[in-house]
């Protein structure tokens, strides 16, 4: 069994009578990429501020890798929550200072780090940085000492498509070699997705579902529907024709989930033993269209 390496417990946090986080409780196991997935204001940030000890819970519990002292626990989480760097300060001459504050020891650790996130041998200061820059310089922040747990709020947040290839390789390769356990916030589902390895989705600071990435899939996976005169004859049809024997029926509509790219077969071996065929389409649930029904519409809060 994995170590639970972060979990709540009713964690609550109110501003006056406005509520941002509402009794969420999660685990974190050891080796996770967890997505934390929500609409802006959807309150991920506020949670993060939370365990880290950035603000202060108003009910619920907080236990980090079983450790007792709450506070020690917390300096060994790395996070990424807002960029704050020196602005006249290179990237090695931030990360230095960064290593003083928090105590980090080991020779050439910033070194390391900055060629980890591709900025080693930048001399430039923090202010002359784009956007990708900043997120490399804050990831490298995240990871100094190696903590165990790593936590990146909004790490692809104003960057450009390259910049969002580039940083999902880095969390991927840096998770690979560290083992360290990572959760992520992000409004952007399908980016999630390809890294994430579990997902929970928060909406007006309520924990709406949590669900493996196998499991995220068995929902927005491909389908074909098939809607015939005769249903019966059609299961039959298609099971002895094509071996179709896991159709699931409603009505006089059948969903199949095999020979997706073989439609034509199918309304063949329909048609051509007298089935009348109706409609035949192909149906998928999009990450967006689940996140979306999971949540509900509107506008971003």
């Amino acid at each position: 069994m994995k170590k639970t390496m972060l979990q709540t417990r009713g964690l609550t946090k109110q501003y006056g009578e406005f509520t941002a986080l509402d009794s969420v409780s999660l685990a974190l196991n050891e080796g996770d990429i967890y997505g934390l997935i929500g609409r802006n204001g959807a309150g991920k940030t506020t949670f993060f501020k939370c365990v880290m000890g950035l603000a202060r819970p108003t009910a619920g519990e907080i236990a980090i890798g079983g450790q007792a002292n709450l506070h020690a626990a917390r300096r060994r989480i790395g996070f990424m929550i807002g960029l704050s760097f020196y602005p006249y300060l290179n990237p090695k001459e931030n990360l230095e200072y960064l290593c003083r504050v928090k105590g980090t020891r080991g020779k050439g650790e910033a070194d390391r780090l900055l060629k980890l996130v591709g900025l080693d041998g930048v001399k430039k200061p923090f202010k002359a940085f784009s956007m990708g820059m900043k997120q490399r310089l804050g990831i490298a922040g995240a990871l100094l000492g190696s903590p165990p747990i790593v936590v990146l709020d909004e790490p692809i947040n104003g960057l450009d498509p390259q910049g969002i290839i580039d940083m999902r390789t880095l969390i991927l390769d840096t998770h690979r070699q560290s083992c360290a356990t990572f959760i992520i916030s992000s409004h952007i589902l399908s980016e999630l997705d390809l890294v994430a390895t579990r997902f929970g989705f928060i909406d007006h600071g309520v924990l709406v579902k949590e669900i493996t990435h196998d499991d995220l899939h068995e929902h927005t996976k491909k389908s074909l529907v098939v809607e015939v005169d005769d249903i019966a004859k059609a299961r039959l049809v298609l099971q002895a024709e094509l071996g179709i024997k896991d159709a699931v029926i409603d009505g006089n509509q059948m969903t199949l989930n095999t020979h997706l790219d073989e439609p034509n077969k199918i309304a063949h071996a329909l048609v051509s033993n007298g089935v009348e065929l109706m409609e035949l389409r192909r149906r998928e649930t999009t990450l967006e269209e689940y996140f979306v029904k999971l949540v509900g519409g509107g506008q971003d809060a």
